[in-house]
């Protein structure tokens, strides 16, 4: 089975979509599932598992925020026949229009991917504009790309649900897609960028992730300012992304004066990665949404403690006592205050969630599922799809 996934880009400081894709359908060749990967723009991937050759740029054009590129539809039309399926990944761009007109051009079966993108506060929570804006592609282009596709995977049960609020999704076949990282990350007591060094001593908060209003690093740093910690603890910001939003929370810091304690280190990636986890006291998410959080399991996997907010969806997952905080700024700030600081808690919260999770969602067993999926997906009747899928989908979610 040969399969292409089609991503609006090929940054991996785009989030988190690129990274689980790569690094499943590294793992998943060993069980028969061929995959490429397509996108548009410069490729930068520090650490990719799947190899160069099998990663494919076509140039943006403009508008480049639409993520235009005049010669993917000719890559489509030369090569789609090599491949049995596509995944089209991420919504409101151009690549998931392109791709699946020219699927359905060349009869080659395609599913949808939103990661998120669907839910309610993705499409309603950002502002009016944003808001009319989508709501219009929706009836012009998305909605005939959802509707055509063989099915639309999810990340969480919750994500499913939610998203079915959004437009209504009655007559697609939703799947809940298999998700995981490595769960054996090599030990890493240095970065590989000298820069990322932490002094002995320091506490560190880490944050790590795109910087976008909805990750919501500025309640984190409101609340941080708030908490009064002692002078040993630190909070790392290690991401980028919206130029005027990291201004903006450069500038809050500014104001709140505690930018001695407070250090933007921008997008991290690979050993650098694994070492900021390795090395922090907790790892902290306080996101409006999240339909699933890589980088909490990737905390997880690496021995970080996590606190994430209710809203990022692998909550769910976790232990009945780990650390899932509402939105609001004091109830943060009483973790800080009262739990954050407490190392056995902090020991005992990372032993419960990896206890939990890792057998669960370790990539080792999440592969073999992915592969059964999408091979499932692009070679069984659309009418017989959801009980082909049933034995694939209970090992990979029970």
């Amino acid at each position: 089975m040969r399969v292409l996934h089609v991503l609006p880009s090929l940054k991996q400081s785009y989030g988190g979509p690129i990274r689980a894709v790569l690094d499943l359908s590294s793992r998943a060749q060993a069980y028969g599932l061929q995959s490429e990967v397509l996108g548009c723009g410069a490729v930068s991937m520090p650490d990719n598992p799947l190899g160069s050759d099998l990663l494919h740029s076509v140039p943006l054009g403009f508008p480049s925020g639409y993520c235009y590129s005049p010669q993917l539809r000719p890559w489509l039309r030369a090569n789609l026949h090599r491949f049995d399926g596509v995944v089209i990944h991420g919504m409101w761009l151009y690549p998931g229009w392109a791709t699946a007109q020219e699927c359905a051009y060349a009869e080659v079966p395609y599913a949808c991917f939103p990661h998120g993108m669907l839910e309610r506060w993705a499409v309603f929570g950002q502002g009016i504009w944003k808001a009319l804006k989508k709501t219009a592609y929706w009836q012009l282009r998305e909605r005939n790309i959802v509707g055509g596709a063989r099915c639309i995977f999810f990340t969480t049960r919750r994500e499913q649900d939610l998203a079915r609020l959004t437009f209504g999704l009655s007559s697609v076949q939703a799947i809940l897609a298999p998700y995981g990282v490595d769960s054996a990350p090599v030990p890493t007591s240095e970065p590989a960028n000298s820069e990322f060094v932490q002094p002995e001593g320091r506490k560190v908060i880490l944050f790590l992730g795109r910087l976008h209003p909805k990750k919501n690093a500025d309640m984190l740093i409101e609340a941080w300012t708030k908490a009064q910690l002692p002078s040993d603890w630190h909070l790392v910001i290690a991401g980028s992304g919206e130029l005027d939003y990291a201004n903006r929370l450069k500038q809050m810091v500014e104001r709140n004066g505690n930018s001695g304690n407070v250090h933007f280190l921008g997008f991290v990636a690979g050993r650098d990665k694994t070492y900021l986890f390795q090395r922090a006291e907790w790892f902290v998410l306080p996101s409006f949404q999240e339909n699933f959080g890589l980088t909490v399991l990737e905390a997880i996997t690496n021995g970080c403690p996590v606190a994430i907010s209710d809203q990022v969806f692998i909550s769910e997952a976790l232990h009945e006592k780990s650390e899932v905080i509402p939105l609001k700024v004091e109830a943060w700030v009483d973790f800080m205050r009262n739990r954050m600081t407490d190392d056995a808690w902090r020991q005992e919260t990372v032993r419960l969630d990896r206890e939990l999770l890792v057998p669960k969602m370790a990539i080792e067993h999440i592969a073999k599922s992915w592969a059964d999926t999408l091979t499932q997906v692009f070679s069984t009747e659309p009418s017989r799809l959801q009980e082909a899928l049933t034995p694939t989908l209970l090992r990979a979610n029970d």
